[in-house]
């Protein structure tokens, strides 16, 4: 017996020099970091960015050791806490057994050099190195941006907040729009002679999204063209169907429409749809976990179910991965309909026309869009629900 437990704990030693080696390092030196500035690092899931891991750089370094999702190549995103910092990110790319790099001199993190062996990474950086100029000018725009909403935060004078909410509004978001398209317009032109790659369809989503939401965004036949590129298997990815129904959204309902139905899954698995509801009002909650507004609201939303059971029902459709969905939903305490096609945003939430969450839909008892819209505020479920349900 003494044997064999020596032999296994051989083995467990030997093991643990290659489970090391699957994590990926990051080292960074940022000249002017202060101590004890709080470095993040986190990663998509769905819509929602979760953090991983977070260090406190101590001499202008940090350092992080990640082990890489599904142990392949991935984009995480390092983020600061502060005053000085601006509300973005600096894309890197990590892999198993790879080293990462970092260096910079200020807190416009987005622009910091990232150095690796990682083939994504020499593509990320071809896009930073090209736009590196008007990138740092937005940075500092949104450094002033966001002390500014901070002095709003914290100001007692209405006044001053009305103040400073217009030099938000009329000075600084026009200027950084307008470096934005500059930054837009340089990238694309590198996009059309790029070999496709991670770097390329990150950019591709993001752009797809600024022709979804945006009717002045300049560049759509550009970024259509640019479509044209991907092969067909990449167009059936997840991503890919992401891009496509961006690019070219199938058609809207409005008030007055048949609502749109789906197949949904509540936790069970178990397979919902609108039209199981014929017969009572429906209000339908397109929410995630990540967004702190439909959070905020499910404390009215569980009472307004109660409140309201025998003549409406409110259905709650998540657009988060099947995963973040499970956990919000326990995290929540959910007692409603609670049901996810399990498609993101690419699903039955582009039918109804959703420019932001939580949005929100009041359906009649014969299957028409009564009333459609976005946002909470404490009791305006409350308020709706008694202007539009008639008992």
């Amino acid at each position: 017996m003494k044997k064999k437990h020596l032999l296994s704990v051989g083995i467990f030693l030997l093991a643990l020099p290659f489970q090391a080696q699957e994590k990926c390092s990051i080292q960074g030196t940022v000249k002017g970091l202060p101590d004890g500035t709080v470095l993040t690092l986190s990663r998509k899931n769905g819509r929602v960015m979760e953090n991983v891991a977070v260090d406190t750089v101590r001499n202008s370094t940090f350092l992080f050791n990640i082990e890489p999702a599904n142990q392949q190549t991935e984009r995480i995103m390092l983020m600061g806490k502060g005053d000085g910092f601006p509300n973005t990110w600096l894309d890197i790319y990590i892999a198993p057994r790879q080293s990462v790099k970092v260096s910079g001199s200020n807190k416009l993190l987005r622009t910091w050099i990232v150095e690796s062996a990682i083939p994504e990474q020499q593509y990320q950086n071809q896009f930073i190195n090209a736009t590196r100029k008007d990138m740092d000018v937005q940075q500092s725009l949104q450094a002033v941006t966001c002390a500014l909403w901070n002095r709003v935060d914290h100001s007692e004078s209405a006044d001053e907040k009305a103040a400073l909410r217009d030099s938000i509004r009329n000075v600084l978001h026009p200027q950084t729009d307008s470096i934005q398209r500059l930054i837009v317009k340089e990238e694309i032109r590198i996009m059309k002679d790029m070999p496709i790659n991670d770097a390329w369809i990150d950019r591709m989503e993001t752009f797809s999204a600024f022709v979804s939401f945006g009717a002045d965004f300049p560049y759509t036949e550009e970024v259509r063209a640019l479509y044209q590129r991907m092969p067909s298997e990449l167009r059936e990815t997840e991503i890919g169907k992401q891009i496509t129904t961006q690019l070219y959204p199938p058609k809207t309902v409005k008030v007055g429409d048949a609502l749109v139905d789906a197949d949904l899954f509540d936790l069970q698995g178990t397979i919902h749809h609108l039209s199981d509801y014929k017969g009572k009002y429906l209000l339908l909650d397109f929410w995630s976990y990540g967004c702190g507004p439909c959070r905020m609201a499910m404390p009215e939303m569980k009472e307004m179910a109660e409140a309201w059971k025998d003549d409406l029902v409110i259905v709650s459709i998540s657009t988060d991965s099947k995963s973040l969905w499970e956990k919000a939903s326990e995290a929540e305490k959910m007692t409603w309909v609670n049901v996810n096609d399990l498609k993101g945003t690419n699903g039955i939430y582009m039918h109804y026309g959703i420019r932001g969450i939580p949005h929100y839909v009041i359906i009649s008892p014969e299957g028409k869009l009564l009333h459609v819209w976005s946002g909470y505020g404490q009791g305006i479920i409350r308020a709706k629900l008694k202007e539009w349900v008639k008992k």
